[in-house]
């Protein structure tokens, strides 16, 4: 084990995680390690980037090809093929930005999409 000093976290946040250290009934170096961990495990994922486009039709194949998650930015037109399910897009997308409008197929909702969004103008079911 290591012994650190870190220096500038904010008072509020470090508030708030001595807490949940607190009700997990860990110590702060445990729930830190925890976080750290996950950070870590999650940085080793294959993550793509796809942007600056007029236009994209993503189909679920396009979406199993991949071994991570995808960003989606600054694609004026982006639409998902009707054979995506919230599941496969919930696991392989991880943001869409900058866009005018995202097509979705009904089998997702609008709302499960705009977990994943930033800055786009119109979300649309199609059909």
């Amino acid at each position: 084990m290591t012994d650190v000093t870190i220096r500038g976290i904010d008072d509020d946040v470090y508030a708030k995680f001595t807490a949940e250290a607190k009700k997990r009934e860990l110590s702060i170096g445990e729930l830190t390690t925890i976080v750290m961990r996950a950070l870590v495990e999650e940085l080793g994922t294959t993550n793509y980037r796809i942007s600056d486009l007029a236009s994209l039709v993503i189909t679920r194949k396009d979406l199993e090809s991949l071994k991570g998650q995808v960003m989606l930015h600054r694609i004026k037109k982006l639409e998902f093929a009707d054979d995506i399910d919230w599941d496969l897009f919930d696991r392989t997308v991880m943001s869409i930005k900058s866009s005018s409008i995202v097509l979705i197929p009904k089998s997702i909702t609008r709302f499960q999409v705009l977990t994943k969004c930033s800055m786009v103008s119109e979300v649309k079911t199609k059909g």
